[in-house]
């Protein structure tokens, strides 16, 4: 990819999510509740589903990044908002391949948080909250492709992530950002980049990582779409208790 491509693929995505994030800001109150409550329990049985890697204390800072900051669906509004205005740096002094990781990234969490709102309005028509009441949303939303391709982002944004530790220049490059770029307001957008590749090069080789990550996550979405009412069973059992 370009950087051109890249920039373009970045703004793209920043817009996407710009978009998912004003309306979320318009649900009715009684929706918000829901979807905070979903987001909630879904990090919660994130957690449970990868306690073993959580309790490696090589794996423990890449989950952190993962499962919490990207695919676990949280709201990072004001990183989004920084990044909208500082693209033109971005595309000065970082490569293209970095620039298409943070647009990867982008990507995933609005997928994530589009994906959320979804099942929370459907949610709403439930009394509670729990593997079932999920597993019945994940087949009543019916997006059996649009969630393979969500766990493809998690694969391909990792696999840049793996490369770009690979380069120590880059690495340095962003660390030598954070004091420039709290100064400049977009503190929170450095600390996004620096988390996740510190993450990643202390973690070292991906490939078991995303590995366990992906066929987990697919056993659970065939299991939802075959019918199934405890996807996460074999990991967490009936929980999470949240």
């Amino acid at each position: 990819m370009s950087k051109a491509d890249a920039v373009a693929h970045l703004q793209a995505q920043i817009e996407r999510n710009q978009r998912i994030a004003d309306r979320i800001r318009t649900i009715d109150s009684a929706l918000r509740q829901r979807l905070d409550e979903l987001q909630h329990w879904q990090r919660a049985r994130l957690d449970a589903t990868y306690a073993d890697l959580r309790d490696d204390p090589r794996y423990r800072p890449a989950c952190e990044f993962f499962l919490d900051e990207l695919y676990g669906g949280r709201n990072v509004h004001e990183r989004d908002q920084q990044l909208g205005r500082v693209v033109p740096v971005m595309r000065r002094f970082l490569p293209a391949h970095l620039l298409q990781a943070v647009g990867d990234a982008v990507r995933l969490q609005a997928v994530s948080l589009e994906f959320d709102l979804g099942l929370a309005e459907l949610l709403a028509q439930r009394p509670t909250l729990d593997q079932p009441a999920y597993a019945w949303a994940y087949r009543q939303q019916a997006a059996w492709d649009d969630r393979s391709v969500q766990l493809g982002l998690i694969r391909q944004l990792g696999e840049l992530l793996d490369e770009t530790v690979s380069r120590p220049m880059v690495h340095r490059l962003i660390r030598l950002m954070h004091g420039p770029a709290v100064m400049a307001g977009f503190g929170a957008l450095q600390g996004f980049l620096q988390r996740g590749l510190d993450a990643f090069a202390h973690m070292g080789p991906a490939g078991h990582f995303l590995d366990t990550i992906e066929r987990r996550e697919g056993a659970a979405l065939e299991a939802m779409r075959a019918g199934g009412d405890w996807p996460f069973e074999q990991w967490i059992g009936r929980g999470p208790e949240v």
